[in-house]
């Protein structure tokens, strides 16, 4: 047998898998705002809520992690498209708003767990269990926050609470810009 051939294979459809995966992938960025290819499924019909985002901040620890000084790529922060849709019929301009808001105050939470990261890169050392606990807490922050700019904001439709969570929420990213993942 070749086995050239064979690693090459492995290789080849290992790239091309991890790939197909990432393309389902929106990773938040200060430049790219969502638009409606970022969302997976498309609804023509009105509904009860014109849009979800399911987003998942993830972590990729191993090995020496710990010794790194830079956590930043090791936490991604993202949407899945295909776990997320929108009504393209009406309200597109505002739903893309909501979505995005809520995909910042997802980064917000990135960020923490950047910064816990490194700031507590010592305590990594007995185990991977800790960084699994700040994954949890950034989670569940997260959730909670999310539920609070829901309930202040009514989704979004309240524009001049809308535009106080924007404000809140570029400060609260410009102070934790050093744990940007760009």
């Amino acid at each position: 047998m070749n086995y050239k051939f064979l690693l090459f294979t492995i290789l080849s459809f290992t790239i091309s898998f991890a790939q197909n995966t990432d393309n389902n992938l929106t990773l938040w960025s200060p430049t790219n705002k969502l638009t409606v290819n970022d969302f997976g499924i498309k609804l023509s019909h009105k509904n009860e809520v014109p849009s979800y985002g399911q987003y998942s901040i993830d972590y990729n620890l191993r090995g020496f992690d710990f010794l790194t000084k830079n956590f930043n790529k090791k936490v991604r922060n993202y949407l899945i498209k295909s776990a997320s849709w929108i009504d393209t019929t009406s309200g597109v301009a505002n739903s893309l708003k909501y979505q995005q808001t809520v995909f910042d105050i997802s980064e917000i939470y990135a960020r923490h767990f950047r910064k816990e990261l490194k700031d507590n890169r010592r305590k990594i050392l007995k185990g991977f269990q800790f960084a699994q606990e700040l994954s949890e807490k950034s989670t569940t922050d997260f959730a909670n926050r999310k539920l609070l700019y829901n309930k202040e904001t009514n989704f979004g439709t309240i524009q001049n609470k809308q535009l106080e969570w924007e404000i809140q929420i570029q400060k609260e990213l410009e102070e934790y810009k050093d744990y940007s993942y760009e």
